[in-house]
């Protein structure tokens, strides 16, 4: 019987198999059809050239061929559930290549791979990104972007932009696909620390390679080549060195992260939290000493003025809502059906809007002071609390929300399949997330 078991569950891997495939090939080709003429505005230096993005009908293909492979994927999941496998890291990897291949090949479906090379570019020609705006530098690259604000992104992000952008020279596609090679590096790497970490479960081949060939992974951190993927790996690597009770390294890494993208931020209140609980002082006193080092180093070497590190923030979406609980918000009080005037539909956002915040705060005071009341606070506990904030943050304090932010989520689910709620909360999240918005 279970032979014939493993017969029928190997007969529909197959097929699955066969269908990723031929989907993946199919988005593949279309994402490079697409590339080549992107490419040729690029090379005749065009100024008034925007890659077909937004094409409706283009969208809804691409998100259907997307949602295929997802529903694949969560087949393949169910399938293969009780399955184990003893396999090293080398074998996953090759097993999963044509998969990370064409990730790789697939040209990406956004423009913010265009501003990061840019903003490399920029600080290549001696202009600070986090104080000049992409606007006022001209490069091959201009024509494809559609935000045109200072940078984002932090100081560690920008070497990454730096050293893609040198190839720009070449051609400004020998510069995307070098970022992009970049990020298929880090999302192996994450998968490789995943899976060493898990050395010890019985689970830890079938969660590497979930991880691995993750059709969301793949396509917002490997094919559209989000900085994301950077902050996932430091998201690991935090894990690890709670894990490993390695806390210096945890707040440094925490840092690290901050200058990557402004999301680690939240994680450091919790971090200091749990060193005054555990009584570590001489470790708190030399985090306190190492964040004011590097606070200090960032304003001297990249962010020189209070205008540079309100940039980090993305002041450019500030009043905007998108993709968000805000934007449903807004989405629904504008509704024909009902018919509100505009003054009411503005008061009555104004109304929710700190209303749904003041739910994030309060759940973020929640978990801050949580290690007070509970007499055993491990530090499993502190990294599932730190997903916890980061995934309530998503929820109830982005109002420009974008799917690929919750793919850093992901990362705690593989290293803490032990916290049942907070695995089907993540990952039911990612799922609506990659679905709804896909395009």
């Amino acid at each position: 019987m279970l032979n014939k078991n493993n017969y029928h569950n190997n007969k529909k891997n197959q097929i699955l198999l066969s269908f990723a495939i031929i989907l993946s090939l199919i988005l593949c080709v279309e994402l490079a059809i697409r590339a080549y003429s992107f490419n040729l505005e690029a090379l005749a230096n065009s100024t008034d050239y925007l890659p077909d993005f937004s094409n409706r009908f283009n969208k809804l293909r691409v998100g259907i061929e997307y949602r295929c492979l997802i529903i694949i994927y969560i087949a393949w999941l169910i399938i293969n559930k009780n399955k184990n496998r003893d396999v090293s890291f080398k074998q996953i990897l090759k097993n999963s290549s044509f998969f990370l291949l064409i990730a790789f090949i697939s040209y990406p479906i956004t423009t913010d791979i265009n501003l990061y090379v840019h903003y490399g570019l920029m600080d290549l020609n001696g202009i600070n990104p986090f104080i000049n705006s992409a606007s006022i530098f001209t490069s091959k690259l201009s024509p494809f972007l559609v935000w045109k604000q200072t940078s984002t992104y932090g100081p560690i992000s920008q070497l990454f932009f730096m050293f893609s952008a040198v190839f720009v020279a070449i051609t400004p596609t020998l510069g995307i696909y070098v970022f992009k090679f970049i990020c298929l590096l880090l999302h192996i790497l994450n998968t490789y620390l995943i899976w060493h970490n898990l050395k010890s479960s019985p689970h830890q081949a079938n969660i590497a390679i979930a991880y691995l060939i993750n059709p969301f992974l793949l396509y917002e951190q490997v094919i559209n080549a989000h900085v994301d993927v950077l902050i996932s790996t430091i998201f690991i690597i935090l894990i690890i060195c709670i894990k490993n009770h390695n806390y210096i390294a945890v707040i440094i890494t925490a840092w690290i992260g901050f200058l990557i993208k402004t999301l680690p931020i939240i994680w450091l209140p919790l971090i200091f939290v749990y060193l005054i609980k555990q009584k570590r002082w001489k470790i708190l006193f030399s985090a306190i000493c190492i964040s004011v080092a590097i606070v200090f180093a960032a304003y001297l070497i990249a962010l020189p003025t209070v205008d540079a590190w309100r940039s980090l923030l993305n002041p450019g979406v500030g009043a905007k809502a998108n993709n968000s609980l805000y934007a449903l918000i807004k989405g629904l009080l504008n509704l024909k059906f009902f018919n509100f005037p505009l003054s009411f539909q503005q008061t009555a956002f104004s109304i929710f809007k700190p209303i749904i915040y003041s739910i994030f705060l309060v759940s973020y005071l929640v978990i801050l002071v949580k290690p007070y009341w509970k007499k055993k606070y491990y530090e499993s506990n502190l990294s599932i609390n730190i997903g916890w904030i980061t995934l309530i943050l998503f929820i109830f304090a982005t109002p420009w929300y974008c799917c690929w932010y919750s793919s850093v989520l992901l990362a705690v689910v593989a290293l803490n399949m032990h916290s049942k709620r907070f695995v089907i909360a993540s990952i039911v999240f990612c799922l609506i997330s990659s679905i709804a918005m896909a395009n």
